[in-house]
């Protein structure tokens, strides 16, 4: 039973995946006239960073009822990246993480197997998200936060984030 969870939880992030590279621009092109970025420190690792000429960027906001919901995605080449999730997005502002807060969560992504995945989702963490330019396109700000790998004391400690992401 434990191999089939395993085994579909990894099934999901792969669909995951693959969903947001499928959301581009028709022509791929930058929309909004600037470039988009993805890049933070990742204690023990350095910087890690996307751009939109050569990894993956997506941005998608959905409406419900009064509900929005911003996830932001940012991976380099070689699968390493960041995912940030807002659930409880409410226009610019600062949104706090963690454990307290697993409607908004970070997530350091530092490969594509099972145990890499660093999240605010678990007790121990902490951080923040903060949104300074929402212009309806495009969403600017800044993040930091602390994740940890589900079921263990593995930790990652992510500062001077940062991201400007086009909404598909």
């Amino acid at each position: 039973m434990k191999k089939w969870i395993e085994i579909l939880q990894k099934a999901a992030l792969l669909s995951f995946f693959i969903a947001f590279m499928a959301c581009t621009s028709e022509d791929g092109q930058d929309v909004s006239g600037g470039a988009e970025e993805f890049v933070a420190e990742v204690g023990g690792v350095g910087t890690v960073s996307a751009s939109k000429d050569f990894d993956t960027i997506s941005g998608t906001k959905v409406t419900a009822g009064s509900t929005n919901v911003v996830v932001l995605q940012g991976t380099d080449n070689s699968g390493k990246g960041f995912m940030l999730r807002l659930s409880t997005y409410n226009g610019t502002g600062t949104y706090d993480l963690g454990f307290t807060n697993i409607a908004n969560t970070a997530t350091y992504i530092a490969g594509t197997s099972m145990g890499q995945q660093y999240s605010t989702s678990y007790q121990g963490t902490s951080g923040k998200i903060v949104v300074s330019s929402d212009d309806g396109k495009r969403l600017e700000g800044t993040f930091e936060f602390v994740g940890k790998v589900n079921n263990t004391s593995s930790s990652v400690t992510v500062t001077n984030g940062k991201f400007k992401v086009n909404l598909q």
